[in-house]
């Protein structure tokens, strides 16, 4: 009504209420002083940015439980088709692996309080039992696959490959018989995380997603099928879970939180990522086929009455289109057409991404080199955003991380436990003999060498290693095993090599008991360098 002067209400920011003002008495108050807020803005999920973000309270197992199947499936669905899926399972298989992650044994008894005498005598026999251990492993490693297929570091990548794409393995030590003929009595099973029922779980038993503990929470053992739930077709023996003792499996997997009993797919979080470029690169693909089909189009305007022509009834005169209205003109250099009367020609012109589309894909492929712990570069093979400088501090970081994963994962949780019952065995069945005094605790010690990463500059790394070694920041042992080998090897080669070339009157400058011809460090101030002899090379 006119004149009638309407209700004020106010509508509540973010939802649908609607509040009548109240009036207030400001006097006496201080209006410039903002409320207080909450300590974590994110937290308070006050904003408007935030208010629609909830998330679940899931603990170490719960979140794994529900999701795991689908993220295997994912995870080897992306990993058997999407070829950067598979570029980032070989690369983290080949960093983490390459050509294995070999025993160096230290194993020796204490010689404190000995003579020099009996500590050298100690000391040579417990070398010559690390030489004797070292060869009965070699001659192992070609027997160590149950299904005869790997090597012992064959069996390493294999487990490695099944963790970053299943989120687990499990390795099974299968002691053998006697008769069996091997040179140490065992073997090793690789299983996919499949095998262990993670929905298997009865608090009152003490079992929880499929593994056994005992009163004490420590692991005893571990539900496992005899054969892969998705192979098909099973009998009705296969699929009956058996109880294996902790002590004969090794679980490979990487824990993100702490009480986390099963991993998850190192290709989880870029799945979606993965999938979705993957769509894109085929929607592109399409669309890039059909703008290379589609040339133009010719409209023909006819009066009415009016009768095609041309000598094949079609456009330009050529043969008339097919049932579905394609022709084909072909057009020779240097053509001039004269289009017939009521003729007319479009040349499709198809929109081009432009930049867009390879910034976009090179986006993509950093999100899923992160996600996965990989550098773009390693993922894409595309260095041409890297120099020097850069490179080397992006690979020493990822070199780091290599590492850790090496040390904390593959040899704590699989070459450790495999290296302690194959001594276990090897000294059970007689292939070993401990030297006397020589616990089983000392006969374990040994260090996992990983294959040595490759130099960037081999002059300036190799230059730094001598410096370190002449200053006293490092020891040439430690040096030797960065590189991948072993001191006491390396040094036995150079032995034989220098008997050889004595045995022959040759002299190398690679001898270090020879002094390096012009070399000045080598020489005192006052001592002139040798003349060569004729025999010196």
């Amino acid at each position: 009504m006119v004149g009638v002067r309407q209700p004020v209400r106010f509508r509540v920011k973010g939802t649908r209420d609607y509040v009548e003002p109240v009036a207030m008495d400001l006097s006496g108050l201080d209006v410039t002083v903002a409320p207080e807020s909450g300590a974590y803005d994110i937290a308070n999920g006050a904003g408007r940015r935030s208010r629609a973000w909830r998330v679940g309270s899931y603990g170490p197992n719960t979140a794994i439980v529900y999701a795991l199947d689908e993220l295997r499936r994912k995870s080897r669905d992306q990993a058997r088709k999407n070829p950067y899926a598979v570029a980032a399972v070989d690369r983290l298989v080949t960093n983490i692996i390459g050509t294995g992650i070999s025993p160096r044994s230290t194993a020796a008894r204490s010689t404190e309080g000995m003579s020099k005498a009996q500590a050298k005598r100690i000391k040579k026999e417990d070398a010559a039992f690390r030489a004797d251990l070292q060869r009965l492993f070699l001659d192992w490693t070609d027997e160590a696959d149950s299904v005869g297929t790997h090597d012992f570091y064959g069996l390493q990548a294999l487990a490695v490959a099944g963790m970053v794409d299943g989120g687990e393995t499990f390795v099974r030590l299968r002691t053998r018989r006697p008769e069996d003929g091997l040179t140490v009595p065992l073997q090793l099973q690789i299983l996919e995380g499949d095998h262990c029922p993670h929905l298997k779980s009865d608090p009152a038993a003490r079992i929880r997603q499929g593994i056994q503990y005992d009163a004490i929470g420590k692991r005893s053992g571990y539900h496992l099928y005899r054969e892969h739930p998705g192979d098909g077709v099973m009998t009705a023996d296969a699929i009956e879970l058996a109880l294996v003792p902790a002590t004969d499996v090794c679980h490979l997997y990487r824990a993100r939180r702490p009480g986390q009993d099963r991993g998850e797919p190192w290709l989880a979080q870029a799945l979606r990522t993965l999938y979705d470029l993957d769509g894109y690169l085929d929607a592109e693909l399409i669309r890039k086929k059909n703008a290379a089909r589609l040339v133009g189009f010719v409209k023909r305007i006819l009066a009415d009455g009016a009768e095609e022509s041309g000598a094949g009834g079609g456009p330009l005169g050529t043969d008339a289109p097919d049932d579905d209205g394609a022709a084909t003109l072909d057009f020779e250099p240097g053509t001039i057409q004269v289009l017939a009367d009521g003729e007319d020609m479009t040349f499709s012109d198809p929109k081009d991404v432009g930049p867009n589309f390879e910034a976009f894909v090179r986006e993509s492929k950093r999100g899923i080199a992160a996600a996965c712990g990989l550098l773009y570069e390693i993922l894409s093979g595309d260095y041409s955003q890297l120099n020097d400088r850069t490179l080397r501090a992006a690979l020493n970081d990822f070199r780091r991380a290599v590492e850790r994963w090496q040390h904390h994962l593959v040899v704590f949780q699989m070459c450790r436990p495999i290296w302690i019952r194959f001594i276990d065995l090897a000294l059970l069945s007689g292939a070993l003999k401990l030297p006397a005094g020589m616990s089983r605790k000392d006969a374990y010690a040994a260090n996992w060498i990983p294959q040595a990463w490759p130099y960037i500059h081999p002059v300036q790394d190799v230059q730094g290693k001598t410096m370190e070694i002449q200053a006293g920041l490092s020891t040439r042992s430690r040096k030797v095993a960065e590189g991948g080998y072993d001191a006491e090897t390396v040094d036995a080669e150079n032995k034989a090599d220098n008997d050889r070339a004595d045995e022959l009157g040759l002299v190398y400058s690679s001898d270090g008991r020879q002094r390096a011809k012009g070399d000045p460090a080598s020489a005192g101030a006052d001592d002139p360098a040798p003349e060569p002899t004729p025999a010196a090379i």
